[in-house]
């Protein structure tokens, strides 16, 4: 399939044919990533607004510290870039693939500023998508700094009715932003308390009570 055969497809397939017409698929370019692949480095003078179109990318940011926080994975039809545009910022975070197919869609912020400028509705798709990411941002950077693991863990659990699915250890340990090895250490804590149980790929509350005691305390 051609690149702007792709590019249409997604379009229409995720309903963003409000925002671009058929006229518009020049303006895009298509690349894809391998897994690992770095797409924009923080502090990177960005020049796109960027379309996930398969797989997906990791967002991390570093504090002042030296040290990394996991923010976010993105995936189809999810965009990076658009704050940076239009806050008029170097890029916030480090983006990579989180997978071999990765193929990314982008447009340069000049396309943008010369045939869609009277946009009204891709503005307002930017100014949604930006804000629903700079909440999630803050509220991952709070977490990490702020809130003991076992108090983090406990509110997942509370949040997500005392149930906690995942495919590895792993993965859940950068969904809350943590180590992998602290991940493991509170969860023997709460398993030896008898507090939750763990299985081959989820977490369950046993004492349902205590658990909300520590996720109050947060």
């Amino acid at each position: 399939m051609k690149n702007n055969e792709i590019i249409e497809k997604f379009i229409y397939t995720h309903k963003l044919n409000n925002l671009f017409s058929k006229e518009n698929i020049k303006l895009f370019k298509l690349k894809k990533y391998s897994l690992g692949e770095v797409i924009v480095n923080a502090k990177d003078d960005v020049k796109h607004i960027y379309f996930i179109v398969s797989g997906g990318v990791d967002i991390h940011s570093f504090l002042a510290s030296g040290r990394s926080i996991f923010i976010n994975k993105l995936s189809p039809p999810e965009i990076f870039g658009d704050v940076e545009y239009l806050g008029q910022t170097p890029m916030l975070f480090d983006v990579t693939a989180n997978s071999n197919d990765t193929l990314i869609m982008s447009i340069s912020f000049k396309n943008i500023e010369i045939y869609l400028k009277d946009n009204s509705q891709l503005w307002r798709f930017l100014g949604i998508a930006s804000t629903q990411k700079l909440l999630t941002t803050n509220r991952a950077i709070l977490l990490k700094e702020g809130f003991n693991l076992k108090n983090i863990l406990a509110l997942y659990l509370v949040k997500n009715n005392h149930l906690i699915n995942f495919k590895s250890l792993n993965e859940l340990s950068e969904e809350l932003n943590v180590s992998y090895r602290n991940l493991t250490r509170v969860i023997k804590f709460f398993t030896d308390a008898e507090i939750i149980k763990k299985n081959r790929k989820s977490i369950v509350t046993l004492d349902k009570d205590a658990i909300k005691k520590y996720a109050k305390e947060m």
